[in-house]
Formats: structure tokens, C-alpha cells, sequence
């Protein structure tokens, strides 16, 4: 930005005088000396113009001093605005491109006050919110990248821990093969060395009776000798028997010690290239971030319900013959669709292409609403039991359990708080860990199924076909009766449309945010039947509807158009 001695008042250097500026002139788009400004406030066409100081027009941004005040086209100063285009034009403008365009205004009529103007809240608030965003995100992967570090930290420990455990495992094995080779050594070598002191008593005996027939042949008579030969063939033949014995009994077997490995290490081990292997999983995580201010002044379009053209993007088949699916719930990112199916008291999952994947939990008792909490997690409530179970549904497991005194019913979640309807007349608040943080008192004990949405608590009254909107102060807004039968499942879209299955009607009705207009955006044409749970996933416009009896379900686009 230059100071303020460069600028010159744009009036003198027509007449090539050099005068310091020192105001600017919004309108006429010239900087003025203070002789200049004296004049300029006097004359008729100028004296109502707006002027700020040379100090104030160095603080605006770049983008706003290359705002021309003349329309681009015809160098025409801008004096008409067209609502319908959303644009400033001049007179010529106006007979050129508007000249069929309906909403035609002064254009003082909406620049005038224009500081005071909620647009500029909503602009601001906006910003704000884009700001807090950012920051969000920002400390979202800080966050994320801590968690990383603890996690490899505590994956080096697990690989240390297993290479530390199978060291001594094999430690431990190898003990105990090293200890059966000494004892079978040992057992064979005294078997071998009573064997070996036998035959050595033995060839003691016969070197004996060797001596002993020497001197038989050499000093005894013809009749001795007889005798005495009798008697050595007898001897021979016992010692004979004995070694054919042992040759018998496979005593003459060679023993060989030989190792057999119950697992083939040696061949094994070389395959072996790695412990395990590392996986980054990504898992949806429910980034809490504002959402745009909605209402802006001069927006071109704005959201109708007659222009909701809903369409069918998958059909759901149910895994089990016979169904009753009182929840559902899109998850994150459209990743997936969970239903609560009370027949078989289960929780189950489908693709985002509409296929079953699997059966998550059976419970004991018979499950009622669930709705999406964080991450892999969500809260699920129970026909007959005064319980909230947290559930994560990648471990197929219930991770926390919460009394709520009292029958509970629908079930919703917004802004990390979770509400709760729980007989005979309240809707209990509580955050993501289960911890009570307010209790809303309704009127009607038949009100079965509820969404909030911003400030706004919608319910659904069974048994006397009615919606109904209320404050967060649990005061009565509005309601809806007129041909209505049977309302049971209930959510709102981004545009604060409320959608209601109506089993009755066996139709899905929209309603507008005031509960004025309505409108049946499917019906039984399109094969629903008896339409009892439903749910929105806000961010991508979709539906999800389940039949109370029926073996399939419906996920529809409902883009607001």
C-alpha cells in the first residue's frame, strides 16, 4: 500500500496542479484536496456522495478498491438491481439484459444501510464459522497424527514384546528338547551297559571252560573225556540258546539317536519374511463443523418443498424372511446402512451399494431406535428394558450401558449430544459419554420416534396421527394432523424439510419447516409398504425407509432442486 504522500487530488492534476490528497470519494471514484472536498460537498450532484479519509481508504482490502462504481459495459453508474440476476445494472443495462426481469428495485433501496443488514451478520457469522472450521480440522489431524505416534509407539513394543515372548518360548522348548536327548542317552547307554556287563560275565565263564577243556584233553582218560565232552556240548548249547535269545529279542540292533522336529523349522522359518504387517484403517469420524448460515439476503434460490424430486437409488433385500425394522441409520460418508430388526433381535449392516454385509450383535432383549454417535459407534435403545447401550459396530461388541429410569423410546443424535425419549413425558440430553446434561418435559405419552435440528425437537404421536414441533424449552411451536395417519419415523433435511413415514398413509410425507405446507414425496406406487423406520444423511441428501413388515427397504436421493 503506498502512503499517503503518493496520492494527488485527482481534480488539480486535470487542471496539472499537484495537491495532497486527503479524502476519496466512493462515488465519483477521485481523491480530493481539501479545496477540492469544499467544492465537492457543495455542489447539487455531489454533496450527498460518501467520502472517507485518505487513512481510512489505505485499510481497504485490495479486492474492494477494484470494485467500479460504473458498469463494465456501458461506463454507466450503477442505478438499478435486478433480484432475479442477483445484480447491479445501470439504466442501459436494464433496457438491454432486464428488461423482462421481474423484482426491478433502485439500487439505493438495497445497498441503503447495508452495514446494519443481516446479510452482513450472516456473512460474518459465515467467515466465523469457516474460520472455526479450519481450526477444527486442523486440531483434528494434530490430534490424529498424536494418536499415530502413540500408536506406532505401541506397536514397536508389541513387535519387541512377541520377539521377546518367542524367544522364550523356543528358550523354553529348546530346555526341554535338550533334556529328553540326555535322558533317552542316558537310559540307552544303561541298557547298552548291562547288556555289555552281561556279555562280559559271559566271555569270563567260556575263556574259563576253555582253559578248563585244555586240560581236560591233555590230562584226563579216554572215559573222562567221554564224559567231559557231554558236558561242554551242553554248556555250549546254553550259551548258544542265550545269544540266540538276545538275537531274538533284536538286542543286536544298532542304536541311533536321531532328532525328529515336530514343526519344520528349517523349512518353515525361511518363508517366514515378517511378524505381521501394518494396516491404516480409515474410520469415519464425526468432525463436528458449523454449517453455513442459511436465509442470506438476495439468494437466487431458495429451497421449495413442492421441488423435492425424490429418487430411488437402491432397493435393500432383508437377510430374514420375516422382518419388523424399527431403525435404521445411514452411516457417515454413505459407507454403509444399519438396521435394528426386532423378529431377530439383531443389528445388522448393509453395503452402500445396498448389499448385505452381515449380522453385527444379537441382543436378548428386543431393540427399539439407533442413531450414529462417532467413529464406529452407535447408541441403541430397547423395547423392554430401561437401557441405552453404546455399541461399536466394527467390534461387534456393546462398549457402555446407561439406565435411563424409564421406557425409551426414539432415539437421535446433534451436535455431539444424543436425545433420548423416555416414558411418560420427557426427552433426556445426553453427550457422547452418556452423561446427563438436561431433561426437555413433553406433553403426550404417545409420542414414539423424534430428530432435533438446530433449535427444534420434532416428534411423532402414534396414536393420535399427529407431528409436532417444539423448542429446546420443551414449548409447543406447531403440529400437524391433516391427513396424516400413523406417523412413525421422523428426520429433517439440510433445508429443515421434516419427513415422516407414515404407516397409515403407506406413504413417506414432507413437510415444510413451519409445518404449513406438505407433500407425499413416495407412496405405495413405488412398493412401500407400511412405512416405519427412516433416516437422513444431511450432507448428501439421501433417505433411507424401512417397512415394518416387509423384506425390503428403500435409500432415495431427495436433492432439493
Amino acid at each position: 500500500m503506498a502512503t499517503s504522500a503518493s496520492y494527488f487530488c485527482s481534480l488539480c492534476q486535470e487542471d496539472d496542479e499537484t495537491s495532497t490528497a486527503v479524502t476519496w470519494c466512493t462515488e465519483c471514484d477521485v481523491f480530493l484536496c481539501p479545496e477540492c472536498q469544499k467544492h465537492h460537498g457543495r455542489c447539487k450532484t455531489s454533496k450527498h456522495h460518501q467520502v472517507m479519509s485518505l487513512h481510512d481508504y489505505q485499510n481497504l482490502p485490495e479486492f474492494i478498491l477494484n470494485i467500479k462504481n460504473n458498469c463494465e459495459d456501458h461506463d454507466q453508474k450503477y442505478e438499478i438491481f435486478c433480484s432475479f440476476h442477483d445484480a447491479a445494472c445501470c439504466v442501459k443495462c436494464m433496457k438491454d439484459k432486464h428488461g423482462g426481469c421481474k423484482g426491478l428495485v433502485p439500487l439505493v433501496d438495497v445497498v441503503g444501510n447495508i452495514k446494519l443488514s443481516a446479510h452482513v451478520s450472516v456473512v460474518e457469522k459465515d467467515l466465523s464459522n469457516l474460520l472455526e472450521n479450519l481450526e477444527t480440522i486442523k486440531n483434528f489431524f494434530f490430534e490424529n497424527l498424536e494418536s499415530l505416534q502413540k500408536q506406532k509407539a505401541e506397536g514397536i513394543s508389541k513387535v519387541c514384546e512377541m520377539r521377546k515372548s518367542i524367544n522364550e518360548h523356543l528358550d523354553k522348548v529348546e530346555n526341554c528338547l535338550l533334556n529328553d536327548i540326555e535322558s533317552e542317552f542316558t537310559k540307552t547307554r544303561d541298557e547298552i551297559g548291562n547288556l555289555q556287563s552281561e556279555i562280559e560275565s559271559k566271555t569270563i565263564q567260556v575263556e574259563q571252560k576253555q582253559r578248563d577243556f585244555s586240560k581236560m584233553v591233555e590230562f584226563s582218560t579216554d572215559l573222562q573225556i567221554y564224559f567231559g565232552l557231554h558236558k561242554f556240548d551242553k554248556i555250549i548249547k546254553e550259551e548258544e540258546k542265550y545269544i540266540n535269545d538276545l538275537k531274538c529279542a533284536n538286542i543286536f540292533c544298532e542304536r541311533k539317536m536321531n532328532i525328529e522336529f515336530l514343526l519344520d523349522l528349517e523349512s518353515k522359518f525361511p518363508e517366514v519374511k515378517m511378524f505381521g504387517k501394518v494396516l491404516i484403517r480409515f474410520s469415519p469420524y464425526n468432525l463436528q463443523l458449523k454449517t453455513k448460515v442459511e436465509g442470506q439476503i438476495q439468494s437466487p434460490q431458495i429451497p421449495v418443498l413442492s421441488k423435492i424430486k425424490p429418487t430411488i437409488k437402491q432397493r435393500l433385500k432383508m437377510p430374514y424372511e420375516s422382518v419388523r425394522t424399527t431403525g435404521c441409520q445411514i452411516l457417515p460418508e454413505a459407507s454403509g446402512v444399519l438396521f435394528i430388526e426386532q423378529q431377530n433381535k439383531s443389528l445388522f449392516l448393509f453395503s452402500n451399494t445396498g448389499v448385505f454385509v452381515r449380522e453385527i450383535l444379537k441382543f436378548q432383549n428386543i431393540p427399539s431406535d439407533l442413531c450414529y454417535v462417532r467413529q464406529n459407534e452407535v447408541a441403541i435403545t430397547f423395547y423392554d428394558i430401561n437401557d441405552v447401550y453404546k455399541i461399536d459396530f466394527e467390534k461387534n461388541k456393546i462398549v457402555k450401558k446407561k439406565n435411563v429410569a424409564g421406557e425409551c423410546f426414539g432415539i437421535c443424535s446433534f451436535e455431539q449430544m444424543i436425545y433420548v425419549r423416555v416414558m411418560p413425558n420427557s426427552i433426556l440430553v445426553l453427550d457422547f459419554d452418556f452423561n446427563v446434561k438436561n431433561r426437555i418435559k413433553l406433553l403426550g405419552t404417545s409420542v414414539t420416534r423424534i430428530a432435533v435440528f438446530r433449535d427444534k425437537l420434532y416428534c411423532t404421536d402414534w396414536n393420535n396421527s399427529t407431528v409436532m414441533c417444539y423448542n429446546k424449552a420443551g414449548e409447543k411451536l406447531w403440529s400437524k394432523n391433516c391427513d396424516i395417519i400413523n406417523p412413525f419415523g421422523i428426520d429433517v433435511d439440510r433445508n429443515g424439510f421434516v419427513y415422516v413415514a407414515c404407516k397409515g398413509n403407506n406413504n413417506i410425507t414432507a413437510l415444510s419447516p413451519d409445518g404449513t405446507e406438505s407433500k407425499v414425496i413416495i407412496s405405495v406406487e413405488s412398493g412401500l409398504k407400511a412405512p416405519f423406520a427412516l433416516n437422513i444423511h444431511r450432507d448428501l441428501s439421501l433417505l433411507v425407509v424401512s417397512n415394518e413388515s416387509n423384506t425390503s427397504s428403500f435409500l432415495l436421493s431427495i436433492e432439493n432442486v
